[in-house]
């Protein structure tokens, strides 16, 4: 599965695969998630979110929500932005201080 770090900005996002193993437990992440109602529009720089597909769906997580086109899922735990996070290649390692730092709630 192809994975997406929407970070940069005139130049190339980090892109990745994820093996068979790590697709499927991103994909049982994903359909244990709730609808829900609050989707935060990412900011036009900085930290936008992973960008994946499951079942020809494409799929945006950024800030506890993942938008596809037909919906919205709650997750406030960011449990598909952190198991994102933990496969990251080593050469974008980072931004990992940045993108953590985006996962906590905003007052």
């Amino acid at each position: 599965m192809r994975v997406e770090l929407d970070v940069f900005s005139g130049r190339p996002n980090p892109v990745w695969q994820l093996d068979a193993q790590a697709a499927a437990a991103l994909v049982a992440l994903h359909d244990v998630l709730a609808a829900g109602t609050a989707w935060e529009a990412p900011p036009a720089l900085g930290y936008r979110g992973f960008l994946y597909t499951i079942r020809s769906d494409g799929c945006r997580a950024y800030h506890g929500a993942v938008r596809t086109a037909q919906t919205i899922l709650a997750d406030p735990g960011y449990s598909i932005e952190r198991f994102l996070i933990a496969r990251l290649p080593h050469d974008w390692i980072g931004l990992v201080p940045m993108i953590e730092g985006m996962l906590r709630p905003r007052e």
